[in-house]
């Protein structure tokens, strides 16, 4: 009765896990530029289509920054409750 009663308790712990894993989500990452040393910046980006430029430029709060992409992340949910996919850059400052 014991040795039953160990396994249906494992069983719904198991269940409970997984549900509940299974139902988060994962945030998008602030897409805020931040130094990383070296002369060097990162930052994320967004987009709801999951198409990356290889290289851009934008004016940042740190001066005109050329971004290269380095990373796909995947999906993660945006600030609007919707569905966006995310990136990874590094770049520096351009002259």
């Amino acid at each position: 009765m014991f040795k039953k009663l160990l396994t249906v308790g494992a069983l719904a712990t198991a269940l409970i896990g997984g549900i509940g894993t299974a139902s988060a989500s994962k945030y998008c990452n602030p897409q805020d530029p931040a130094p990383m040393g070296g002369g060097k910046y990162y930052r994320f980006v967004s987009n709801p289509s999951n198409n990356f430029a290889n290289v851009f430029t934008e004016n940042t709060k740190f001066g005109k920054i050329t971004w290269h992409f380095k990373e796909r992340l995947g999906s993660c949910e945006f600030h609007t409750g919707r569905t966006a996919f995310q990136a990874y850059y590094e770049g520096r400052i351009s002259g």
